[in-house]
């Protein structure tokens, strides 16, 4: 494939007992983003596969005249850089073409930003990624998790129970608006690039 093709990846952990978790927030957005692409377009993949050599769940496809890679790693958050190094050497994809998705407790649930050249801020997830690549020259999609309750952790460290933990019935509600956000702008990300895709829906959270 050519160096226009990109990257996206949503990180969580493989497993049923740990799908519907805050930390799996990456998975389901990709999962649903790809669902939504399915039932407008029956010739876009439904799925994702696992690969062995990649340690990770993907599907490929075209998308505006672009080669995707949509991506799961496998391999548990904390060595997702694994996957994620092996994809981008294999289909020769530079790290300004590739997007993470993930879980962050820096912002409130309900909120999200993209941003790019940023620190992992204590998500192992983002670090291994950093390591294995050996740049932070990737973009993010970073999907605010932390409770709107007084008994949220501060920071990663104190929350990693919280992050294993799943949303009660009140957040879901809220999950399901992030769900279709996120689809609206994975998609115009495709279509304009990450610069047009920040400025148009970091604009809308002023909170953040």
């Amino acid at each position: 494939m050519q160096k226009s093709t990109l990257l996206i990846v949503g990180l969580g952990n493989p497993g049923r007992e740990y799908t519907f978790t805050r930390h799996n927030i990456g998975f389901r957005i990709l999962e649903n983003w790809l669902t939504n692409l399915d039932l407008d377009n029956p010739d876009y993949p439904n799925k994702l596969d696992f690969n062995k050599k990649h340690q990770a769940n993907i599907a490929k496809m075209k998308f505006e005249n672009k080669n995707i890679i949509l991506a799961e790693p496998q391999t548990f958050m904390n060595r997702s850089g694994y996957s994620v190094k092996s994809l981008a050497d294999y289909y020769t994809i530079p790290p300004e073409n590739i997007l993470i998705i993930h879980d962050d407790l820096s912002f409130p649930l309900g909120k999200f930003k993209l941003s790019t050249q940023a620190g992992p801020a204590g998500h192992n997830g983002v670090k291994s990624i950093i390591n294995h690549l050996g740049t932070k020259n990737f973009h993010r999609l970073r999907i605010g998790i932390a409770s709107l309750k007084d008994n949220c952790p501060v920071n990663h460290q104190s929350g990693h129970n919280f992050v294993l933990g799943k949303f009660d019935e009140n957040e879901e509600e809220i999950i399901t608006d992030i769900l279709t956000n996120t689809t609206t702008l994975l998609s115009y990300y495709l279509k304009h690039g990450f610069e047009k895709t920040a400025n148009k829906f970091n604009g809308s959270q002023k909170e953040i």
